[in-house]
């Protein structure tokens, strides 16, 4: 069986080691369980296709659903097993000869690199047997009630087993460490990130080239991920935003079921999912093939405010360095088109500037859209974390002109704009992973036209 894994199998070791060393820190002796997750049905017997959870993800590199990791620390010994579905070749529904071929228990230790695989259905005996050696159980609440439910009931029958005496004395959460951990790419992740950034990329000049008039928006978003299928994504990222004209202006717009009409101005937020790391981009541009001058001067200063902020992005600032680099322009710009009849300075500390650009700047991006890891110290919330080399972020200003909103001057209704892109933190500066999309008035006019 072929797993094609996006890293070695050693690389996976390390990582479940390095996590074991980071839940040591506090805890001497500890059992940590981490689940794939399961196929969820979609209606009566299909189901959606099946990702498992990122964090599994990130600790082995397989995506088969129903399976479970066990790692354990006693002392200075560790041990670490994976649950998972036998083979079977039977007729039955469900089988392998049915839904694919399954790693199954013995080629599973090899193949993934743990000490030992199990029966998944196996799996009360076996993990009640890891809780009784341990203190403290690592498990993260509420992601899978149904799991829940059974490891607390298992913990139940472990301290019964042992005369109402507790065994398990210590429930902690292994997911703030991890996805500290995560939060720092390293130069493989960053490989795939930036072939993910291409193929998005790849997506948002296809529409370019081929949006016309009279289509559909779920007929622009087709185009957008056929070339993401092309380009190897299994999955796009999130679901694909297509808003034209006003619909830009909500921001997370789903329906991309309105007709395209010249004139407008048509928003793609969209990005790919490949070897499960997300990229996540956002372009702008005219059905017509050119800007008109209202809209390219709004786009121009979401333009500037965005590269402001890329430009703010370096190892050791703060997180939100960035967002207020945006701001600042964006904030020049509300006063010199007169949306906002104040100056730039009453703009920014009024915070008069969120009604037109109502969300923040950047999230952090890996294997999750929304990447895990924390934006405010833990021991200091007042206080941003800092940026760090390997850390890959979004960067995403945006002024939105409601077509309803009777402060913005007519000729600027209707008009919503967001530009992002992919940004590395290197040693000295930054690295944007997406810059092979179009992103200027003048780039942008030359990608959509002539026509496909």
């Amino acid at each position: 069986m072929n797993l094609n894994l996006p890293f070695s199998v050693k690389t996976y070791r390390q990582r479940r080691d390095r996590l074991m060393k980071e839940l040591s820190k506090n805890e001497q002796s500890f059992t940590a369980f981490f689940w794939s997750g399961s196929e969820i049905v979609r209606n009566y017997d299909s189901h959606f296709p099946f990702r498992a959870n990122s964090d599994f993800l990130y600790l082995t590199g397989c995506s088969e659903p129903d399976t479970l990791i066990l790692l354990q620390k006693i002392g200075n010994k560790t041990r670490t097993s994976i649950g998972v579905r036998p083979r079977d070749l039977s007729h039955e529904r469900g089988s392998e000869i049915w839904e694919g071929e399954r790693l199954g228990v013995e080629r599973a230790p090899k193949a993934l690199g743990f000490d030992e695989a199990f029966d998944i259905h196996k799996v009360q005996t076996i993990a009640e047997k890891y809780m009784s050696q341990a203190p403290t159980l690592f498990w993260g609440f509420g992601e899978y009630p149904e799991w829940d439910q059974k490891i607390v009931a298992m913990i139940s029958k472990v301290h019964h087993n042992n005369r109402g005496i507790a065994i398990v004395k210590n429930i902690r959460d292994p997911r703030p460490a991890l996805h500290e951990i995560r939060k720092v790419k390293t130069s493989e992740e960053v490989a795939i990130m930036r072939r993910s950034a291409e193929v998005a990329a790849r997506g948002h000049i296809r529409a370019m080239r081929t949006t016309k008039a009279g289509q559909f928006e779920y007929q622009i978003a087709a185009e957008v991920e056929r070339e993401f299928k092309k380009g190897g994504s299994e999955f796009p990222a999130y679901g694909s935003i297509v808003a034209t004209g006003n619909n830009a202006c909500t921001l997370h717009y789903r329906a991309n079921n309105t007709k395209v009409k010249d004139g407008e101005i048509i928003l793609i937020d969209a990005g790919a999912e490949y070897q499960g790391y997300a990229s996540d981009i956002t372009r702008c541009y005219p059905i017509s093939g050119k800007f008109s001058p209202p809209q390219k001067e709004v786009y121009n200063w979401v333009l500037k405010s965005q590269i402001a902020a890329i430009k703010a992005v370096k190892p050791g600032v703060d997180f939100f360095k960035p967002h207020i680099a945006a701001v600042k322009v964006l904030c020049e710009g509300l006063s010199k088109m007169k949306i906002i009849k104040q100056s730039p300075k009453v703009i920014l500390k009024k915070g008069l500037w969120k009604n037109f650009m109502p969300h923040g700047t950047s999230h952090w991006l890996g294997l999750d859209v929304h990447d895990r890891g924390v934006y405010k110290r833990v021991e200091n919330p007042s206080e941003s974390v800092k940026l760090m080399p390997g850390n890959v972020l979004t960067i995403e200003p945006g002024l939105y002109f409601r077509k309803d909103d009777k402060r913005v001057p007519a000729a600027y209704r209707g008009i919503g704009i967001r530009i992002e892109d992919d940004v590395l933190v290197t040693k000295k500066s930054y690295d944007v992973l997406s810059e092979s999309c179009p992103k200027t008035v003048e780039d942008i006019e030359a990608a959509c036209g002539p026509k496909l």
